[in-house]
């Protein structure tokens, strides 16, 4: 039993090696973002570790960086992450039989790429009885390579020229984000949407306007789903 456990944590440590190397981008950019909006060192290396979400850190870092209040930024971080609401009810039957605190750990490691690989390894083989050690074995390896792929990026925030621009790949590693997850209707809805709130509203005070898009964007998804399911009852019936 610990040897089929002990393959499942290396088969997870395996698959992530996959997926590791497509973190490098984006968190330079993090890491020289925080940097580049005031953050102290020792702020700026808490936050990945602590955060671990190269979405919400470009965020938050926006927010802060354009002087917007800290209660709005971590506000627009938590929008933007709430997806992992949705991973998180899709992870709660594997992991009902833990406890709190195991729960909460499995919880603080949850991100795209890991969920994504989980899903996958759950579809091949539903009745995997070290799926959880699979899990600890993508989340050893995708935690520490992003704490040290920010801090390379902090660390070389005052050495790379202002003239590169690397703030832009931000707004570019959203897009590559949004291409890959709008694979529906709902979604598409949402996207569309939420994006153009964000243009109409992008003078609200406070810099809410893109916490108010998110959620308009996240009401257009959901009315859109229910229309997609009462048009397939009507056609089934």
């Amino acid at each position: 039993m610990k040897a089929d456990a002990r393959a499942a944590y290396f088969a997870g440590v395996r698959d992530t090696l996959t997926v590791v190397p497509s973190y490098l981008p984006f968190a330079l950019v993090c890491g020289v973002a925080s940097v580049n909006a005031g953050l102290t060192t020792g702020a700026a290396l808490a936050m990945p570790a602590l955060v671990f979400g190269g979405s919400s850190q470009a965020v938050v870092t926006q927010f802060i960086q354009s002087s917007a209040s800290i209660w709005v930024a971590i506000l627009s971080g938590c929008v933007v992450n709430l997806r992992m609401a949705v991973y998180s009810a899709a992870m709660a039957p594997k992991l009902r039989g833990l406890s709190t605190a195991r729960r909460m750990a499995a919880a603080f490691f949850l991100v795209d790429n890991t969920f994504a690989l989980m899903q996958k390894r759950s579809d091949a083989n539903p009745h995997d009885a070290h799926l959880l050690a699979y899990y600890a074995g993508l989340s050893s390896m995708v935690w520490p390579f992003w704490v040290v792929f920010c801090t390379i990026g902090i660390f070389a925030g005052s050495i790379v020229p202002t003239a590169w621009q690397l703030d832009f790949a931000i707004p570019l590693s959203f897009i590559a984000i949004c291409a890959t997850a709008v694979r529906s209707l709902p979604t598409g809805a949402s996207a569309i949407v939420g994006g153009m709130a964000s243009l109409l509203l992008f003078d609200l005070p406070l810099k809410l306007g893109l916490v108010v898009a998110c959620l308009i964007g996240l009401v257009a998804g959901q009315l859109t789903e229910k229309g997609v399911q009462q048009w397939a009852a009507r056609k089934a019936g």
